[in-house]
């Protein structure tokens, strides 16, 4: 399955989060179980990200917004629950 196909179904059959904030809010509380970023999300963002399987999407932010069916951009989104996506257990980019 492709990995905009995969996000569309975790967006509709799971629990998503977007947003840097509520990424590093998650990962403290041990919920975050995948976080996918976008290929041009900042450093500083992606050191944050520690304790967690990371994806690097392969796509710009304003690619990965649309690919969640999200009209504006997204540089950071975490999976708490992956639906039916199957991303937790996918490969990382």
């Amino acid at each position: 399955m492709d990995m905009d196909r995969a996000l569309k179904i975790a967006m509709r059959t799971g629990k998503v989060l977007l947003g840097a904030k509520e990424a590093i809010k998650s990962i403290k509380r041990g919920q975050a179980k995948v976080v996918v970023v976008a290929s041009n999300c900042p450093s500083w963002i992606k050191e944050k990200l520690e304790g967690v399987k990371v994806i690097e999407y392969d796509g710009l932010n304003t690619e990965l917004g649309p690919a969640c069916g999200k009209p504006f951009a997204v540089s950071v989104l975490t999976i708490v629950d992956p639906g039916e996506s199957g991303l937790v257990k996918g490969k990382e980019g």
